[in-house]
């Protein structure tokens, strides 16, 4: 029996080749969406699982709360992770990192690369395997440094690193360090990437023993290992009594709390600030899945359309099969197995296409992923086959197979799918789906498009930012000698330097009681008098720095808008910060400019040449990257290969041993919305693909229509109908029931769109016209596709028609 159905099957596959191929297609590629954003989204929930303890492993995060406003970190403070052993023996482990920015010598070479100190625990906590080693723990000492395997091979090529030396630069000196293990490199879904691990003990050659021990000074991630059986809420509900210990008299209740966040959680949570590595929203997972249904959903109703098409051909089958002895149920059977035997042949296609195109998905979506063929794998592509079969198959198996054979054998036979309101419900459906989705693809572009084309409040274009490789005064003295190098060449319009970059994650945060006890926040960036002029911030009120006035540099500071709105001040010139701090003044207001990215309005800012004014009377100090200065190049309109060159040669005469490296500014603010655009290009991609396979589906029904309608185009012709007409006749169901998917999907697509605009403070309108456009644009393709067989039914001889039956 089986075998037969088989035979029927294939027979039938091949005998209706446009039909098959109409299906396969549409299938094929509904399922290779499928197989591609199902091994992206289980990469984005897969992270930190390949741990062995990762149900016990979790990572402290603090909420500082003043006036019932919540101040949260992910980075701690450093004497966290030890108090956190000492006090609860709950606690089996801790282990801190940091990261840096070092320099690594190799030859006469000097690279820039990022640095993680870490502690000896790191490798008992944490599934990071040894390939090689000299000892079992190699951080122990403090000139150890571990690579991984991509590293190892950068520096010492296929020669073993053990035993090694790599001279590396943390501060402003050049120390040699001995390769005493390779760990692997690490999987892309972990929440801890590194290249470098040096000890933690570095840490007290770069931070003073005050910042060491102070509480609110957060600038580490620390990670516990719980010992089992420990319940992660009863732990945290004894921290309060670490916390008052730690800030004796000026402990308040509820005011700093010790939170523990488990490690499989902090990648798709971003209810949390991200730490050492970026984060990802946890939506955009759920809508690139929830698009992938969409488009296997509108394939499978395409496959039901399709049956609905070809049901006047296949009813006198059934009637035949019936007389000659089958029931229901064999008939079930066999249309059921037909459409599990097409629905393995196009997930067969489908899985060849996604291998073949997954290159160009990992770019798309700035991942390495890779099809393993594991239980998990074969598991989905058993889901897809049955599940697309079953829905895809429900028509023709339980509405073919119930045909009456006299009234077929007869011709009276009245096809019900035409009419009814379940043929005209599944065109609604895809359309609906197809509408939403373009929609959103017109929205999404022109939010990306803002975004791009804002005015920021500061110069973007032609500008070069190139990170230095000292700090201190020897960084001072390298941006002062090539800002003089610079000034002899015409193609160099400006030269500033910050410590803080745009586009390269927020500046410094600093938050501190003022005198009157209000908590009060600002960003803060070290610059120098330069700045303002090379990126062309507008100064409001006063004046900009001044390279000869020692007071400038020890005690002048220029805030934003939002900081003189946020205090109050009618006047702030001459002003000071209300709190603790040493002499200094306000010299200069400048307009708000978007010194973060557009998903935050302006934040208060203060910017000063020396931030030891500051940093002496604030109590909460947050600072994300190095402390190494950044110069701003502003280059006048050239080549630009030819003006780079000259930056780089120019580097070179005033640092010749230093490594020479530069971004694009306009690129470094591109990047922050990386993740928006690979989105928006995805959905772009599915709404084109929903809106194919959508008219794959018309075109079924387009064909049903005319054999139904065959004689009655006929009369119309003979009557004096034009070709015209007949095409009208034949499109305008159609044609209502597209404006309907219209007007139900738009709603939904509104309000969508609307919660997704909300991550960015600031936005473009949902606007009307972007609903018309879709609308328009979604009729014109429908009708496109039913004029083909309209135009033929019409031009069509009538003597033909009216002698069909």
């Amino acid at each position: 029996m089986l075998k037969n159905y088989f035979k029927i099957a294939v027979r039938h596959f091949f005998r209706h080749k446009t039909y098959s191929a109409i299906n396969m297609l549409g299938l094929s590629i509904a399922i290779t969406c499928c197989l591609l954003i199902g091994l992206f989204v289980r990469h984005e929930w897969s992270y930190d699982d390949f741990h062995a303890k990762a149900d016990r492993i979790y990572r402290p995060w603090i909420n500082e709360v003043y006036k019932n406003e919540p101040f949260i970190n992910t980075t701690t403070p450093y004497p966290l992770g030890p108090a956190l052993v000492a006090n609860y023996p709950e606690v089996e482990k801790a282990t801190r990192l940091v990261k840096l920015d070092g320099k690594v010598q190799r030859g006469s070479e000097i690279f820039t690369e990022q640095i993680h100190l870490v502690e000896p625990d790191f490798f008992q906590m944490f599934d990071f395997p040894l390939v090689q080693k000299e000892s079992p723990e190699p951080l122990r000492e403090i000139n150890s440094v571990v690579l991984t395997q991509a590293t190892a091979h950068k520096y010492f090529g296929e020669t073993n690193p053990i035993g090694k030396i790599l001279k590396i630069q943390l501060d402003s000196t050049l120390e040699a360090f001995t390769v005493t293990a390779v760990a692997q490199n690490v999987p892309t879904n972990s929440s801890i990437q590194f290249n470098f691990l040096l000890p933690f003990g570095r840490i007290k050659q770069l931070r003073s023993e005050k910042a060491l021990n102070h509480w609110q000074r957060v600038e580490a991630e620390t990670y516990v290992l719980l010992r089992s059986g420990t319940q992660a809420k009863q732990l945290e509900a004894k921290f309060p009594q670490m916390v008052k210990v730690a800030f004796g008299e000026k402990y308040q209740p509820g005011a700093y709390d010790v939170h523990l966040q488990p490690i499989r959680d902090i990648h798709l949570n971003n209810t949390l600030p991200e730490g050492l590595e970026p984060i990802s929203n946890p939506a955009y997972s759920y809508i690139l899945a929830t698009i992938a249904f969409f488009i296997l959903l509108i394939a499978c109703i395409n496959f039901m359309t399709l049956s609905i098409g070809r049901s006047v051909s296949r009813a006198r089958e059934v009637g035949v099969r019936k007389v000659m002895g089958a029931i229901r149920g064999q008939l079930i059977q066999q249309f059921w197995g037909e459409a599990l035997f097409l629905t393995v042949l196009a997930v067969v296609t489908g899985f060849l296409l996604a291998v073949l195109l997954l290159p160009v998905f990992n770019q798309l979506a700035d991942k390495n992923l890779k099809f393993v063929l594991d239980t998990g794998t074969m598991g989905l592509l058993l889901v897809l086959i049955m599940v697309v079969g079953l829905v895809a198959g429900s028509y023709p198996a339980l509405v073919l197979s119930n045909f009456k054979p006299v009234e077929v054998l007869k011709g009276k036979l009245t096809i019900k799918g035409d009419q009814s309101w379940f043929r005209r419900s599944l065109v609604v459906v895809q359309f609906g789906l197809s509408v939403f989705l373009m929609v959103g693809t017109l929205v999404m572009n022109r939010q990306m498009h803002y975004l791009q084309s804002k005015p920021l409040g500061y110069y973007t274009n032609r500008l070069v930012v190139i990170p230095t490789t000292q700090s201190g005064e020897a960084g001072q003295a390298q941006i002062t000698r090539f800002r003089e190098a610079l000034s002899k060449h015409p193609a160099v319009a400006a030269v500033a330097a910050s410590a803080f970059p745009f586009g390269n994650g927020p500046w410094a945060e600093v938050g501190y009681n003022d005198n009157q006890k209000v908590y009060r926040e600002f960003a803060q960036n070290n610059v120098d008098a330069h700045f303002i002029p090379t990126y062309n911030i507008q100064l409001k009120a006063g004046r900009n720095f001044s390279a000869s006035n020692t007071a400038d540099k020890f005690q002048s500071v220029i805030v934003n808008e939002a900081l003189v709105k946020e205090y109050g001040w009618k006047d702030p010139l001459n002003a000071r910060l209300p709190g603790d701090f040493p002499a200094h003044r306000i010299i200069g207001v400048v307009e708000d400019f978007n010194f973060e990215s557009l998903h935050t309005p302006v934040k208060p800012l203060v910017l000063v040449m020396q931030p030891d004014s500051l940093y002496q009377g604030i109590e909460n100090l947050m600072i994300s990257s190095s402390s190494q200065s950044d110069i701003s190049v502003r280059l006048h309109p050239g080549n630009l290969a030819e003006q780079v060159t000259l930056l780089e040669q120019t580097w070179k005469t005033i640092a010749p041993n230093e490594p020479f490296s530069y971004t694009f500014l306009d690129q470094n603010l591109e990047n922050q919305y990386r993740q928006e655009q690979r989105l928006g290009q995805m959905i772009n991609i599915a709404s084109g693909l929903s809106i194919f396979i959508s008219c794959l589906g018309l075109f079924g029904l387009a064909t049903l229509a005319v054999a139904r309608r065959t004689k009655e185009i006929g009369v119309r012709k003979v009557m004096g109908a034009s070709v015209p007409d007949i095409v009208t006749l034949l499109s305008k169901d159609f044609v209502m029931l597209v404006i309907i998917a219209n007007v139900l999907a738009w709603p939904v697509a509104w309000y969508s769109l609307h919660q997704w605009l909300q991550d960015f403070a600031y936005q473009v309108p949902v606007s009307w016209w972007v609903f018309g456009v879709a609308g328009l644009a979604t009729v014109i393709i429908s009708l496109i596709t039913i004029s083909f067989h309209a135009i033929r039914a019409a031009l069509a001889n009538p003597v033909q028609a009216l002698r069909s039956e």
